[in-house]
């Protein structure tokens, strides 16, 4: 009787709470609510009375003020104890169930109202005129049940939480077993026997509840920062939120660590005492990491941290902080907005000295710089802050060649950037030669080879002792630096500026563009890699050579003889002499007072004589004056310089035929024919040959072939040439007699792969054909 009467009151009072003016008489009547929790109490062995008082709570939460008089009378210990007694596996059996005769359906149901309740009396449940939200037992319950399993209130069928509060589970969002179980359900106990008998209970209505087991986890975010991280691809809600929290955490730990280096005189962290502190660092540290690798867009949370985490790279002797402080760089390096928020921060001094300190992470700090230096501005700094020494040390001095190839890499990408790249080439190239730079950005592995290889070609010089110096001289620097910027982040790297590592198999050789011009004239045939670059530079030397006074006799030999043999072997490079401007400079030459240098110009107006773009151009310039000063200077020259005129007017250039009759060319070289002037050659034959082809090929002009016609038809000596075969004192294979070489023969030649002649047998001449 007395479990219906009271059952009829809480049917009343729910229906009453429906009425504003009756839920404000209740609110004044403190009884009523704490009647409410007796029932509650009491309800356990009477399940259907307990359930009509649950319906009550439900009904009464439609208010704020009977939420909060409810909360404080200790509702909360009551509902909560309810919900353990749910058996999840009656709900999924599938067999018909019927709360008369079925005990576990009666405390089933009486768990899901007062889940049901307990999300009212928190506002949980998002419907229009439905309880208000209450902070307070909103505290209370995620403290309780976990902020996860609180947070699903609000949004998850009253059966899964149920579920989830009754079995076991480990995620990043909630450890929950019987041991946690059994733990609240004691504090539940204790606060019904102490509410109920002495009217009091714990003054933060469980607010201030910890687990046990929690409070030995790094809990941030509401994630437990250990089970993250071996569950790291556990789909989260806001990762981001994650994301910054972590990083929050991270900043409030910085501070320690850098003060606990500071302190320690070696400049290590003590793990031993310090252990679970710098233990939930890295947990930090390595949940960032995970939380940016597996959900992408995190990653910008970063921006703005960059400072605090690099800050962490100079934690030396926490190895494990400084690692995965590296990690996480490396993996927000994919976003180019961190890239260009890390430029502006200016931290790359902390990363740089990890190349050094922290062995193991050499290959990580690599492909980090490597995608840092998309960046124009990181190149810049990391150029100011040492990388170049650093990286040098790398290539020249680790055992790792994996580590050798990736500085390669990272060399040729810094050197390819438009702006600071030729800079960077410039401060390698005072230790390394060119060919280096050239080698790194073809192919990695090969430049690493050709540094440990013994080389004697045109482009390096490279020996064991090259090798000593260069490696000796950037690991001495490299220390030296690393020392500094250890003690003071801000220290900037500068070589001298008259630095250069002298490699000492190539001190005393003739370089120009790169090419050691000693042994390209022993191999001419050798392929460069820049053969524009190197005619460039050649012709630049040469004009400079010419245009002195006294040049030393021996360099201009040199140069010469290296021109002569670039066109032997590469007759295309000859087009592009015209457009570098030097063709009136070489012709100027040959009106030198110092003897040595119409032999030069000579030489290569020879060498560039077989080149229609040449001869094309030299008939706009005054060409066969000079040409004819030059022979009368240097009679010794006058084979090659007449075997130059014959291929030049075999061009049919107008002008040159004209400027040949303007100075009197024709009458010079029918002098020659005599033999005058040709006392010092070996061969005159063969010159008169080359003299008798250039007049025949004069007399083909259309405009000027009568005027020349007309000065040979008045010549005696003439007339004994003009009808004899000379080809057989013309050789094939030709090459200067001075040059020295593979394959070089001959006197009156370009080189061992230019033809002068046809292999066919010539025509006979006549002096019909002459005349053309």
């Amino acid at each position: 009787m007395a479990v219906q009467v009271c059952g009829h009151i809480y049917k009343c009072y729910s229906v009453a709470a429906q009425f504003e003016e009756c839920r404000e008489n209740i609110v004044e009547l403190p009884n009523i609510i704490r009647d409410l929790c007796r029932v509650l109490y009491y309800g356990k062995k009477i399940p259907r009375m307990a359930t009509l008082a649950v319906e009550c709570v439900s009904s009464f939460a439609v208010d704020y003020f009977l939420q909060t008089h409810m909360f404080h009378a200790g509702v909360l210990w009551h509902l909560l104890g309810y919900l353990f007694n749910y058996d999840y596996t009656l709900e999924e059996s599938g067999i018909h169930k019927c709360e008369d005769t079925n005990q576990q359906e009666v405390a089933n149901s009486l768990a899901k109202l007062s889940l049901v309740s307990l999300s009212r009396l928190g506002g949980y449940i998002l419907e229009e005129d439905g309880p208000p939200e209450n902070p307070t037992v909103r505290k209370s319950l995620a403290a309780m049940l976990t902020p996860y399993i609180a947070s699903k209130l609000s949004k998850t069928t009253p059966t899964e939480v149920l579920k989830l509060l009754n079995s076991n589970s480990e995620n990043p969002y909630l450890i929950w077993n019987n041991g946690t179980r059994a733990e609240l359900l004691e504090f539940l106990e204790i606060q019904q026997e102490s509410i109920i008998k002495r009217g009091d209970c714990d003054k933060s209505f469980g607010a201030e509840f910890v687990f046990s087991e929690h409070g030995k986890e790094l809990i941030v975010g509401e994630i437990f920062v250990r089970v993250y991280n071996e569950q790291p691809t556990f789909p989260l809600e806001f990762p981001k939120a994650f994301a910054a929290s972590l990083l929050d955490y991270i900043g409030s730990q910085a501070q320690y660590l850098h003060t606990l280096m500071a302190i320690t005189q070696t400049g290590k962290v003590e793990s031993d005492q310090h252990g679970e502190r710098l233990r939930w660092v890295e947990m930090a540290l390595e949940a960032l990491r995970n939380v940016i690798k597996n959900n992408p867009g995190s990653e910008t949370e970063c921006m703005g941290h960059f400072k605090l985490i690099f800050s962490l790279l100079r934690v030396h002797g926490a190895g494990k902080v400084q690692q995965l402080s590296l990690e996480v760089v490396n993996i927000v390096t994919s976003n180019q907005e961190c890239v260009s928020n890390i430029a502006e921060s200016l931290v790359l001094s902390n990363l740089l000295p990890l190349l050094h300190s922290l062995p193991s992470s050499r290959q990580l700090v690599l492909e980090t710089l490597y995608a840092l230096t998309s960046n124009t501005k990181i190149i810049k700094e990391a150029m100011a802050k040492g990388a170049l020494i650093y990286l040098l040390d790398m290539f020249c001095n680790s055992t790792h060649p994996q580590v050798r190839s990736q500085t390669a890499e990272l060399f040729a990408k810094m050197t390819s950037d438009k702006l600071i790249g030729p800079k960077v080439r410039l401060t390698l190239m005072k230790f390394l030669p060119g060919v280096f730079m050239d080698a790194m950005r073809d192919n990695s592995e090969a430049a690493v080879h050709i540094f440990e290889g013994t080389h004697e070609n045109p482009e390096l010089i490279w020996n064991d002792n090259s090798r000593e110096k260069v490696s000796t001289t950037v690991r001495e620097m490299m220390l030296e630096h690393f020392r500094q910027q250890r003690d003071n982040p801000d220290v900037n790297w500068k070589l001298p500026k008259e630095f250069t590592v002298a490699y000492g198999s190539a001190q005393g050789e003739l370089s120009v563009g790169g090419v050691f011009l000693r042994i390209f004239i022993a191999q001419p045939g050798w392929v460069l890699r820049k053969p524009r670059e190197f005619l460039v530079s050649l012709f630049e030397k040469l004009t400079e050579l010419l245009g002195k006074n006294n040049p030393n006799n021996e360099t201009l030999e040199t140069v010469t003889t290296a021109t002569v043999c670039l066109f032997s072997t590469q007759t295309q490079l000859a087009d592009q002499v015209p457009p570098l401007g030097h063709l009136p400079k070489i012709l100027q030459a040959l009106n030198h007072k110092n003897n040595t240098i119409p032999k030069s110009s000579i030489r290569i107006i020879h060498a560039l004589s077989d080149n229609e773009i040449c001869v094309r151009a030299m008939a706009s310039l005054e060409t066969i004056g000079p040409l004819m000063t030059g022979m009368k200077v240097r009679s010794d020259m006058a084979g090659l310089a007449c075997e130059a005129l014959n291929r030049m007017f075999q061009k049919e250039q107008t002008d040159l035929v004209a400027q040949a009759l303007r100075v009197e060319l024709v009458p010079y070289l029918l002098r020659l024919l005599e033999g005058i002037g040709l006392e010092t050659l070996d061969n005159p034959a063969a010159t008169k040959a080359q003299i008798v082809k250039a007049l025949k090929s004069m007399t083909r002009s259309l405009q000027y072939g009568e005027q020349v016609n007309e000065i040979l038809s008045r010549s005696n000596i003439w007339s004994a040439f003009k009808d004899q075969k000379h080809d057989l004192f013309i050789s094939e294979s030709q090459t200067a007699g001075y040059l020295t070489g593979p394959g070089v023969a001959g006197y009156l030649t370009a080189g061992t792969t230019s033809t002068v002649m046809p292999v066919v047998p010539p025509p006979v001449d006549s002096e019909n054909g002459d005349l053309g």
